[in-house]
């Protein structure tokens, strides 16, 4: 049963379903990412998290509780989070700026590194995601152009993952 405090989280996971369904794979990746952007100029310049030299991680996951119940009401992930995880990382991988993209483990990363990237740009860094955590297996994914950018490793990462679930390296951007 749908309770009403979940009603609102529910319907936006049905809704990107219905969307890659209605519009597309590429149409409904766009469309998460304009939304993270548009949450973000709403809210402004910043980063939540924590910080330790020069690197910023989520010690939560957002939307964890909302997806993995959601996921357990489907009996395994949708096709269409497969779909839009898979579309992106391929995204990541053939784009020359791959840095610029997340390291997947749920779909919702998609919408919240589009976020957290303009917050942060708006607050003048550059957020390189360099490695998340799915909160469903406890699986690393990387991003490899990022951690070339940031100049890490994965065993860098490790150590954040180890407590945390998405893992950015702060660039400060130079103020001309």
């Amino acid at each position: 049963m749908t309770r009403i405090e979940n009603m609102i989280s529910r319907a936006f996971l049905i809704g990107i379903i219905k969307m890659v369904d209605k519009n597309g794979i590429q149409n409904a990746l766009e469309w998460l990412r304009e939304i993270g952007e548009e949450m973000a100029e709403i809210e402004g310049p910043g980063f939540e998290g924590a910080r330790e030299d020069e690197i910023n991680y989520l010690p939560v996951c957002p939307f964890s509780n909302t997806l993995l119940d959601f996921i357990k009401i489907y009996g395994e992930r949708p096709s269409q989070f497969v779909e839009l995880i898979n579309l992106s990382n391929k995204q990541m991988m053939e784009a020359e700026d791959g840095w610029d993209y997340p390291a997947l483990t749920t779909v919702t990363g998609i919408l919240h590194h589009s976020y957290l990237k303009r917050r942060g740009m708006m607050a003048g860094v550059e957020l390189l995601n360099v490695g998340s955590r799915c909160p469903r297996t406890n699986n690393f994914v990387y991003n490899e152009k990022a951690l070339e950018k940031a100049n890490m490793t994965k065993e860098d990462v490790d150590k954040y993952l180890e407590k945390a679930y998405y893992v950015c390296k702060i660039n400060y951007l130079k103020k001309e």
